[in-house]
Parts: structure tokens; sequence; C-alpha cells
């Protein structure tokens, strides 16, 4: 495309940025990956550049520090799952959502892993992910919460049981039968949150 014709406002200049984009967002990808098999603390930043097929060098470019691409994978998992649920929730109540979000992570074990395995790591409060993550974890048992507030509120839920101590019981349940699962898939995450969700569902 020749001065004239080219459309207005575009430079030729923005293709760098966006194969740096592409190939940053590559990166975060595969390094998710290698981070829900083998974890985060014995990984050096050369072994998870091998990991992903570049130099660590590279890798340090585009992110400066493992911390940073711990960060990045973080933000990616989020970004990833969370829309998603919060439109079932909303669609259907927490009730239905629960047992269909535990469906829904029996197609992303890499996902579940990744999960488990920093939970486990970032119990030191010097890990790089112990604030992300502990800020989650009340994010989520809060959210839960609400959504039981509502439930009950809408008559969907069973009086005497508080939101406040359903709430750390799901998420507790939640987190142990991904564990469960991790070790053997034929257990079936959806069945047992779907037989808690009709103990303290109101008939």
């Amino acid at each position: 495309m020749d001065q004239e014709t080219r459309a207005p406002g575009r430079t030729g200049k923005r293709a760098p940025y966006a194969n740096g984009a592409k190939k940053r967002a590559e990166l975060v990808e595969a390094a998710f990956q290698v981070f829900a098999e083998k974890g985060y603390l014995g990984l050096s930043i050369r072994q998870i550049a091998e990991a992903v097929g570049t130099s660590h060098t590279a890798l340090l470019h585009h992110f400066g520090s493992k911390e940073a691409l711990l960060e990045a994978v973080l933000v990616l998992r989020e970004e990833r799952e969370g829309p998603w649920r919060q439109e079932l929730i909303s669609e259907q109540g927490l009730l239905e959502t629960v047992p269909a979000v535990m469906r829904h992570n029996a197609g992303i074990r890499g996902v579940i892993h990744l999960d488990a395995t920093l939970r486990a790591e970032a119990i030191s409060p010097d890990h790089p992910a112990h604030s992300f993550l502990l800020r989650r974890n009340q994010d989520f048992v809060d959210s839960v919460q609400s959504e039981l507030e509502r439930e009950l509120a809408a008559g969907r839920l069973r009086e005497g049981f508080p939101p406040s101590v359903l709430a750390r019981q799901i998420t507790a349940l939640v987190d142990g039968i991904q564990l469960s699962w991790l070790y053997d898939e034929s257990v079936d995450m959806a069945e047992h949150l779907q037989g808690f969700m009709d103990l303290i569902r109101k008939h």
C-alpha cells in the first residue's frame, strides 16, 4: 500500500508492538503450562525459558523477572475463568452454578493443577504469589457469602445455615474435592458439590 492509499492514521509502526504483544501472550500461555506441571519455587528463570522454548534473556525482556511472569500467569487464569462464572451465577444463582463450574473444571486439568500447586507453595508469606492468593481466597469467600445471602433472600436456601459459615464450607469443599480429583479423576466433583447444594437448598 503506497502513501496515498494507506488508511488514515496508519503509520505502519504498529506491527512490532503487535508482534511483541503476541509473543508475550504466547510466553504467558506456555509458562502457565510449565507452572501447572512443575510448580514455581523449584524453577529458575533459565529453566522456565528452556521449558517454554525461548532464551532467558528473551523472557526477561518481556517480563523483567520471574515474579512478573508469575503475576502475568495468574492474571491470565482470572481473565480466562472469571467472566463466564459470574455470568452463570447471575443467570442461575449460586446453588445451580457451583456443580456446573465443577463439571467445567474437570475439563481444564492444567488450570486446576496450577491452582493447587500454587496454593500449597504460596502458604509461605515470602512467596511472590502469597498476597495475591490470600486476597483472591478472601474475595472468593466473600463472593460466595454474598450469593448465599441472595439465595436466602430469594427463599431458595434453608434457614438455620448462616451464609458466613456456609461460604467457608463451600469454598473449602471446592478446594478439597479438586485436590482429590487431581489424585483420582474418577472422583465426580460435580456430583459431590451437587449433593451439598441439595442439603442446603430449601425444598
